[in-house]
């Protein structure tokens, strides 16, 4: 499906600015980005709603694509990551199709730049795309850059995993999609200082259900001393904020409704204010041995296991009062057809085998992989908890939304503001950001 109509100058003017465009770059081997503000070239000149799809012929029979190239767009240099396993079944899938898979790399700021003018020229630059669901749905979706995949594949296979199957649909229609669910988000913890202080681990808290806030806070306090702190944020207060928020049953929106100034929600913003202004434990270098806990997702352990000298491990984030279960607050990057591929179905019957699809053997393996990044067997039981059980920050998708929301947590951290004045105050700049995204 090419957007036709767009006029030859403007296509041009599109591919100039992108050419010209340097971008921010994120090549970590990782399946995960920090979120980021979509991209605003050509914003105006695609279509406002979701175009229908060409039909598809059914395919019988073996497929044959007499050596096409199927490219995958992505920003890590994925072909350097591959398991042994994952090589090999590359190879059975390029004999099986009489394919050749191709890894085409993009610097990750420029990836969403790349997808619309390379679409607008009638040349996607690769079939299949791993983008942050934050930019597919609803704004790449609504404006025709990516293809739904019902009428391409079995949507009944149980391999499919839950939260592609909650968070991939965009008006009912799949358009994201996954091999598995490999995001972990939890606290890293400083073991050396928990045994220092005569502490009991935060892991056998969990593991009894009993890892709380008041348990949480307790060690916090009891570490901050002589240098050291009880938690640090990872790169904002909102890296701090936003977990305890889901960690209290609460959410930032849901269903397109802002829920940031629910009751649960104010609790736990104002247990993080007071982590900052009352207890005053805030502070410290993770890496240098001077804070207990640290916020983080699962691929840090790779940075960590080389730059640390104490020892670590990792759990959930801790339960608030209003909560019965460890959540998972998650960004995810999903697969993506892109809207001009050709062969779609063909396309999407080869993805279906580079990768292991059974649910909990593709989660066993994202476990192998971690072995060697972990300090132990507690973290990695925990991560494999994790899998599976994201629940995915959708509020990333409005345009302008986090930025907003970030400022008022800076500000109420910072003491400048109490929670209830600062999202009163940003409140009608986010419902903006949801309608202007929606295109209410």
């Amino acid at each position: 499906m090419r957007i036709r109509w767009l006029s030859t100058m403007l296509v041009a003017v599109m591919l100039a600015l992108a050419a010209c465009s340097g971008g921010g770059s994120t090549n970590e081997p990782s399946e995960q980005a920090s979120p980021s503000a979509s991209a605003t070239d050509a914003e105006a000149s695609s279509p406002s709603a979701v175009a229908e799809e060409p039909e598809v012929a059914p395919s019988d029979g073996p497929i044959d694509l007499k050596g096409r190239t199927i490219r995958i767009g992505q920003w890590w240099g994925m072909e350097n990551y591959l398991s042994e396993e994952e090589i090999e079944r590359q190879k059975k899938a390029e004999e099986k199709f009489n394919v050749k898979i191709e890894y085409v790399t993009v610097p990750f700021g420029e990836i969403q730049s790349r997808i619309i003018t390379t679409s607008v020229a009638g040349q996607p630059f690769a079939d299949i795309i791993m983008i942050p669901l934050e930019w597919s749905i609803p704004k790449m979706v609504s404006e025709g850059y990516i293809r739904n995949i019902d009428d391409l594949v079995d949507m009944a296979d149980p391999n499919w995993n839950s939260i592609m199957l909650n968070y991939g649909k965009y008006n009912g229609k799949q358009y994201s999609f996954t091999d598995k669910d490999n995001n972990g988000h939890g606290f890293y913890y400083n073991k050396t200082l928990v045994q220092r202080n005569g502490l009991e681990d935060p892991y056998e808290l969990q593991e009894r259900g009993e890892w709380t806030w008041d348990k949480f806070l307790e060690m916090a306090k009891a570490v901050t001393k002589d240098g050291v702190f009880g938690v640090s944020q990872y790169d904002s207060p909102s890296s701090l904020a936003i977990p305890f928020i889901y960690s209290n049953n609460a959410f930032v929106t849901k269903d397109d409704q802002i829920t940031y100034d629910a009751p649960e929600a104010l609790e736990a913003i104002q247990f993080v204010s007071d982590l900052y202004n009352v207890h005053k434990v805030v502070g410290g270098a993770w890496t240098e041995g001077t804070v207990l806990f640290y916020p983080g997702y699962r691929w840090a352990a790779y940075d960590f296991n080389g730059s640390m000298a104490d020892d670590w491990g990792y759990v959930f984030f801790p339960k608030g009062p209003r909560a019965d279960n460890y959540v998972v607050p998650t960004t995810i990057n999903m697969w993506h057809l892109m809207a001009d591929a050709e062969n779609p179905r063909e396309v999407m019957a080869v993805w279906k085998e580079l990768y292991e699809r059974d649910i909990e053997k593709g989660f066993d393996g994202v476990i192998r992989a971690e072995e060697a990044n972990f300090r132990n067997q507690e973290g990695l039981n925990t991560l494999r908890k994790m899998l599976g059980n994201g629940t995915v920050l959708q509020f990333y998708a409005y345009e302008g939304f986090s930025n907003y929301f970030s400022e008022a947590i800076n500000n109420i951290m910072a003491g400048k503001g109490t929670p209830s004045s600062e999202l009163a105050r940003i409140k009608p700049l986010t419902q903006a950001a949801i309608d202007v995204t929606l295109k209410k």
